[in-house]
């Protein structure tokens, strides 16, 4: 008999322990976006699912790389809203990538235009999820960053970031 999905659920099966540790850690979460409503449901959703550790929730860009400078706690990943005041999450994306290289940047945005979509993912996020769907959001940020942590390679990363952007615009 062939191995098939039934054997991925067998506990001997390593990608299943793999996939079964893999889904007890929480990642740690900074979030930044100036609509109070947009923070409280991340934070509500973050507690809710159970897979994330909510370190910082920041009304703005420079908000959060004060909490990052001041702080000894980093986080695994940060969200941020394209559009907020004083510092918005282009210019704090770009500003991340240069001093935290190691922490995952993803955008949200309630924008629907591709040119703002491209100079987002330009400055340094991963990718953009739009603000209709927060959950789902959580889910695959989770998900991807997860499988990232695990097969070490920048090369599997942009592959799966080329394979991901490719079937959300399915």
């Amino acid at each position: 008999m062939k191995p098939g999905i039934s054997s991925l659920k067998n506990p001997r099966c390593r990608i299943y322990n793999l996939a079964t540790a893999l889904m007890d850690k929480k990642l740690k979460l900074a979030f930044a976006d100036d609509n109070v409503l947009h923070l409280k449901v991340i934070e509500h959703l973050a507690r809710e699912m159970g897979n994330y550790e909510m370190l910082y929730s920041c009304h703005n860009g420079k908000e959060l790389l004060h909490l990052l400078e001041t702080n000894m706690e980093q986080p695994d990943v940060c969200i941020l809203d394209l559009h907020m005041p004083d510092m918005d999450g282009m210019e704090t994306a770009r500003l991340l990538r240069r001093r935290y290289p190691m922490i995952r940047l993803f955008g949200y945005s309630a924008s629907e235009s591709a040119d703002e979509k491209k100079r987002f993912l330009d400055s340094g996020v991963k990718l953009v999820f739009s603000k209709q769907s927060p959950r789902k959001m959580l889910i695959s940020i989770y998900h991807y960053t997860r499988l990232c942590e695990n097969l070490d390679s920048i090369d599997f990363e942009k592959n799966l970031l080329r394979k991901w952007n490719f079937v959300n615009q399915l």
